[in-house]
């Protein structure tokens, strides 16, 4: 064979091995990237219009539409199970999960409604038979949602889903030797959860849940969780142990020494209930009414006014004590609670602190506190006004316990206007 020959065919054999090397790799099919999956999003319903749809019969979503909120509680601690608690700014629901996992406290989601069946077990009102697969699409995680501050009395349906907390809580006495749930025979439990007003509210815990086996705390302090309701009862769901912070001396425990300074929101206060508030006094010297709790909306305050008959009405709300230091100031906020009639406000100070009753407190030595900016007849009703800081050096000495008295005075009809005290804060 002649070379000339040989190099034609060396020649043909490379440009057949080439041409069958760019087919291969023109028939080569791409798996790495399979085509992205969408979810048509639709009309958009907040929360609150989707509980609207509700109407004592199941409710299958066949067209096209979407709720966006925030995964308030999930299933990570063992205490939810398929159960996905999610909140909006106007309301929040349960979820009712096909599979267990995949959706986190903290993700900010669509749900896309086909498919889902809005319905009610027991009185809780829920969105089932959700596929995280094919009904959610996540938009952002870590969202954080602010649990709104409720007293036990105001847990009632229409909180259902909501993430609260409540202050000045406890379990009860009886409850406090127990464990949340049965954690070897994987049981259910339910606790009872009360304050120091008398409300109570039950917590059921999971025996799977990974605090199942762990002791009740036995002090009080705040609790935050979710709210779920059964037939007529109410329920709480934990989501997290670390936010049962029950720390605190128990109702009527408390030394009531005087402390280093004072911040009272009146978070825990029940509406047109006498105000408890643990080494506080509040009396009334002449007439009927004591000073009581005010709900406003998210507002929670203290309100006094004369009862709707009878005379005078002459009513104290006096602070915890508190040990004085140079510097120290007082802070408050007031609003009218009605149309203003008369000035039936006045802040007083005393260091006799040994008060306990309306006899105690007439007998007391008692000063004006001046300087103190409140509501007064050029104010709007329900507008709070800051008091400004007030300076108590010139009231008291360097180591003196005193107590601050909101006083209170109105009749019926003439002077009736109604003064509402929010945000005490006592400090250096």
């Amino acid at each position: 064979m002649t070379m000339q020959l040989f190099n034609q065919m060396n020649f043909r054999t490379s440009v057949s091995i080439l041409a069958v090397a760019l087919l291969a790799v023109a028939c080569k099919k791409e798996y790495d990237t399979p085509p992205e999956r969408t979810l048509p999003t639709g009309s958009v319903l907040t929360v609150a219009e989707l509980r609207n749809l509700y109407t004592n019969a199941p409710h299958k979503f066949v067209g096209d539409s979407s709720v966006y909120a925030v995964v308030t509680a999930d299933e990570q601690n063992g205490n939810l199970y398929k159960n996905i608690y999610v909140q909006d700014h106007t309301g929040a629901i349960v979820m009712r999960l096909l599979n267990s996992g995949g959706l986190y406290q903290g993700d900010s989601i669509r749900i896309y409604l086909t498919g889902t069946v809005l319905g009610s077990y027991a009185g809780m009102l829920q969105l089932d038979s959700v596929d995280v697969d094919n009904n959610i699409v996540k938009q952002a995680t870590l969202v954080n949602v602010v649990p709104e501050t409720v007293t036990i009395t105001q847990i009632g349906p229409q909180l259902q889903g909501h993430l609260v907390r409540i202050e000045n809580a406890q379990f009860i006495g009886a409850d406090t030797a127990l464990t949340y749930a049965d954690a070897a025979g994987q049981t259910t439990v339910n606790r009872t959860l009360e304050d120091c007003g008398g409300g109570a509210v039950l917590v059921r815990s999971s025996g799977y849940a990974n605090f199942a086996g762990t002791n009740l705390p036995n002090g009080k302090g705040s609790f935050v969780a979710v709210v779920g309701q059964f037939q007529s009862d109410m329920q709480l769901f934990i989501r997290d142990l670390d936010e049962v912070q029950l720390n605190g001396a128990r109702c009527g425990e408390a030394s009531c020494d005087p402390g280093p300074n004072l911040n009272e929101s009146f978070s825990a206060v029940v509406n047109n209930v006498d105000l408890q508030i643990e080494c506080w006094l509040n009396v009334f010297t002449q007439g009927s009414r004591k000073w009581k709790g005010g709900v406003a909306g998210s507002d929670l305050y203290a309100e006094a006014k004369p009862p709707s008959f009878g005379s005078i009405n002459e009513a104290w709300l006096i602070t915890a004590p508190v040990q004085f230091t140079a510097g120290m100031n007082l802070s408050f906020f007031s609003a009218l609670g009605d149309t203003w009639a008369h000035d039936g406000l006045s802040i007083q100070i005393t260091t006799d602190t040994e008060l306990a009753s309306g006899a105690d407190v007439t007998a007391a030595t008692w000063t004006t506190v001046t300087g103190a900016t409140i509501a007064n007849a050029g104010s709007s009703v329900g507008s709070w006004v800051s008091s400004g800081n007030i300076p108590l050096d010139s009231y008291l000495s360097p180591g003196q316990p005193f107590v601050i008295g909101f006083k209170y005075i109105g009749t019926p009809v003439t002077q009736a206007t109604p003064y509402r005290i929010d945000n005490v804060v006592i400090q250096p």
